[in-house]
């Protein structure tokens, strides 16, 4: 299966994941119960789930707040000149920077998207100026700091 082919899920594979989804410390027999299955075939497809990566791993969620990461922001990157260079260095860039939750690449006027969390203003400017805007290929950095979350999630709307 090449990794645009959607795998085939029944209606009990739904169910497993939006449990599963909605909390992913449930143990095997309290996940049977709620979707009404034996535990051991409740394990099977779960399994058979994260064989077909359908399940790609399980996390904790975190109080950012409550551990000093008060400042969520929205940066948008736009790059001189768009070559293969200039993406792999973003690219890089991104997976060696912790306070970047979220990369994007987009269309339209910004070339990326990122989500990024800092204790303070002042990390945030050590961010875009020490980090960012040295990047090779970075023209412009545009930040907007989120004044309030009104809704964050990573659940996809399976029901």
């Amino acid at each position: 299966m090449n990794m645009h082919e959607t795998p085939t899920t029944d209606p009990m594979d739904l169910k497993i994941l939006d449990a599963l989804q909605r909390d992913a410390s449930i143990s095997n027999q309290q996940l049977a119960e709620q979707v009404g299955l034996s535990a051991s075939q409740c394990s099977r497809r779960r399994t058979g789930l994260e064989e077909r990566g359908l399940i790609r791993g399980y996390r904790v969620l975190l109080d950012r707040e409550r551990l000093g990461f008060g400042v969520t922001v929205f940066i948008s990157l736009s790059l001189d000149a768009h070559n293969l260079e200039g993406a792999r260095s973003i690219r890089e860039l991104t997976e060696k920077t912790p306070q970047i939750l979220e990369a994007h690449a987009l269309t339209g006027s910004a070339d990326y998207l990122l989500k990024v969390v800092v204790r303070d203003l002042s990390e945030l400017s050590l961010l875009v100026h020490d980090v960012l805007l040295p990047n090779e290929g970075v023209s412009r950095v545009h930040s907007n700091v989120v004044l309030e979350i009104l809704k964050e999630d990573s659940s996809l709307p399976l029901r």
